[in-house]
C-alpha cells in the first residue's frame, strides 16, 4: 500500500506539469493566432498567486520581453479602484450612497431633462445616472504623454451647465436617474472627482496613499511621467494584419482608465478582494462592503450593474458565477476575474487588441488544477518591519500544517521560536531551543497563514510563512 500511495503522488504530480505545459502553450500560440504582442496573466487561490506567465513581448520594436514587473495600462480594470475608493468613504461616513451628489461636489450636476430628479453615488457606480456619455468622448483628448487637463476641469466643463463642452445630448432625455443603464466612462471620472472633493487630495493620491501603499503597489501609477517608460508596455492595434505602436498616450479621465500596474500588484488587490476586503493583515475595506460590492450570491443586493461600484457579474463555464470587470482601449485589452464560490480569481494584461478569450477560457478551466504551496516570499507589509532575514536555512514540515510541526533549521545557538498571525500577533512561543531539529504543537484553531521567526542570541534569524489547514 505504501508503494502504492507513492506511484498515485507521483502521477498527480505528472499530470499536473503537463497541464501547465499545455497552458503555456496554448498561449503562445494563442499571441500567435490573435496577433497579441505580449501578455502577462496569474490565477489566485486560497490568498496566494499560484500560478503566473509572461509571454511575448512589452515592446516589438525594442524586443523588450514582457516580466513580472511589466506595468501595463489596464484600461477600465481601473474602475474596479475607484469603487473601493467610493467604499472606503462610504465606511468613514464621509459619504450617502443614496445622497445627491451635488451634496458632495463644488459645481452642480443634474440631467436637464428631469432637473428635479437627484443624480447619486450609487447610480453612478451601477452606471445609472442616465449620463449618456459616448465611448468616443474617452480619446477626444487623446495626447501623447500624460494629459494636462486636469480631472476637475475635464467634468465641470463637460458635466456643467457652464462648461465648455456641455450639451444637454449628454443626458438621456427618456428615462431619468435610476431607470436605466449606460455605460459612463464620464460617471467614474465625475466619482474620481468626488474623491478629490471629500478627501481633500488629488484623486491619484488618494489611491497611493488608501489602496497602493496598503498593498504594497509601490510601482503602480495612472501616469507616464511617474515611471521608467522603458517598463511600460506599449499598446498596440492592429493594420493590415501588422502591429503598430500606439505610443504611450494619456487622457485626461485617467480613474475610468488609466492605471498602469504590473502582473504582481495587481494580484495583491485582486487579493484582497478574494479574502473579503484584506491581505496580510491590510484591511482595505470591511467584510461588509465586500458583501455590498462582491457577495457571494449574485442575486444578495449589490452594487453591480447589467447582466459593478464597477464589478460586472455574469455565469461563466466551468466555474459558474464570476465577478469580472475587462478592459478595452486602443491596443489594450485587460481581463480581471473574481470566482466567490472558492475564492479564486485570474488576471491577464495585454498589449494589443487581439482577443484573449481563450486564454481566459483556459486559465478558466484549469483552476482546480493549481496547487497551493507556501512561497518563500514574505508579505512586504511584514518584510518592510522586522530585522531579521532570510540568510540562514528553515524548513517546517509537514507545510500545510495539522497540528504538531517539526523545524530544521541550521542557525545555530540557543533559539527562540515565535509564531505570529499576519496582524504581527505573537501567539505562541518556544525558548531555549538547543537542537537543529525540535518539535512545537500550537494551540490554532483557524486555518490560514501564520508566520514563524526563529532567533539566536547573537540576533541570527530567520523568518518564513507557514500555513495551517486542520
Amino acid at each position: 500500500m505504501k508503494h502504492l500511495l507513492v506511484l498515485v503522488t507521483l502521477f498527480v504530480y505528472s499530470v499536473t506539469f503537463a497541464q501547465i505545459t499545455n497552458l503555456d502553450n496554448h498561449i503562445n500560440n494563442e499571441l500567435s493566432l490573435k496577433n497579441i504582442p505580449g501578455v502577462s496573466a496569474c490565477v489566485v487561490k486560497k490568498g496566494e498567486v499560484v500560478w503566473k506567465g509572461n509571454y511575448g513581448f512589452a515592446n516589438l520594436e525594442e524586443q523588450t520581453p514582457v516580466t513580472d514587473q511589466t506595468l501595463f495600462t489596464v484600461a477600465s480594470i481601473s474602475k474596479l479602484f475607484v469603487g473601493t475608493a467610493i467604499l472606503q468613504l462610504y465606511e468613514k461616513g464621509m459619504l450617502d450612497l443614496d445622497e445627491d451628489i451635488n451634496s458632495y461636489l463644488n459645481f452642480e450636476v443634474r440631467n436637464p431633462h428631469f432637473a428635479n430628479v437627484p443624480i447619486t453615488v450609487r447610480q453612478l457606480l451601477k452606471h445609472q445616472s442616465s449620463l449618456r456619455d459616448p465611448e468616443s468622448l474617452l480619446f477626444i483628448f487623446q495626447v501623447q504623454g500624460d494629459s494636462p487637463i486636469l480631472l476637475g476641469d475635464y467634468v465641470y466643463d463637460y458635466l456643467s451647465e457652464n462648461g465648455a463642452y456641455y450639451n444637454t445630448a449628454n443626458f438621456n432625455n427618456q428615462l431619468g436617474p435610476g431607470e436605466s443603464t449606460w455605460y459612463s466612462n464620464v460617471g467614474f471620472a465625475l466619482l474620481g472627482h468626488l474623491v478629490a472633493e471629500l478627501s481633500g487630495m488629488p484623486y491619484h493620491t488618494y489611491c497611493r496613499q488608501y489602496i497602493f501603499d496598503p498593498l504594497c503597489m509601490d510601482k503602480s501609477t495612472f501616469f507616464i511621467a511617474e515611471l521608467d517608460e522603458g517598463n511600460l508596455a506599449s499598446p498596440y492595434t492592429q493594420q493590415s494584419g501588422m502591429n503598430v505602436s500606439l505610443g504611450l498616450y494619456g487622457i485626461p479621465n485617467y480613474p475610468a482608465a488609466l492605471l498602469k500596474t504590473n502582473i504582481e500588484e495587481l494580484s495583491r488587490f485582486l487579493i484582497a478582494y478574494t479574502n473579503r476586503g484584506s491581505i496580510d493583515g491590510q484591511e482595505l475595506f470591511s467584510i461588509n462592503s465586500a458583501d455590498l460590492l462582491t457577495p457571494y450570491s449574485f442575486s444578495e443586493p449589490n452594487l453591480a450593474w447589467w447582466n459593478g461600484t464597477s464589478w460586472t457579474y455574469t455565469f461563466h463555464f466551468p466555474n459558474d458565477e464570476v465577478w469580472f470587470h475587462g478592459g478595452f482601449m486602443p491596443g489594450i485589452r485587460t481581463r480581471l476575474n473574481y470566482y466567490p464560490s472558492d475564492s479564486t480569481g485570474l488576471i491577464i494584461l495585454t498589449n494589443g487588441e487581439g482577443q484573449y478569450s481563450s486564454i481566459e477560457d483556459s486559465l478558466a478551466y484549469y483552476l482546480p488544477e493549481f496547487e497551493y504551496t507556501v512561497p518563500d516570499e514574505l508579505p512586504c507589509t511584514l518584510s518592510a518591519t522586522t530585522s531579521l532575514k532570510k540568510r540562514l536555512y528553515s524548513q517546517v514540515y509537514p507545510n500545510p500544517a495539522k497540528e504538531e510541526i517539526y523545524i530544521k533549521t541550521n542557525l545555530t545557538g540557543s533559539k527562540t521560536f515565535c509564531l505570529y498571525n499576519l496582524q504581527g500577533i505573537l501567539i505562541g512561543k518556544q525558548t531555549n531551543i538547543n537542537s537543529t531539529e525540535f518539535r512545537y504543537k500550537p494551540t490554532i484553531q483557524a486555518d490560514g497563514i501564520y508566520m514563524y521567526t526563529l532567533e539566536n542570541e547573537h540576533g541570527e534569524g530567520v523568518i518564513n510563512k507557514l500555513l495551517f489547514a486542520h
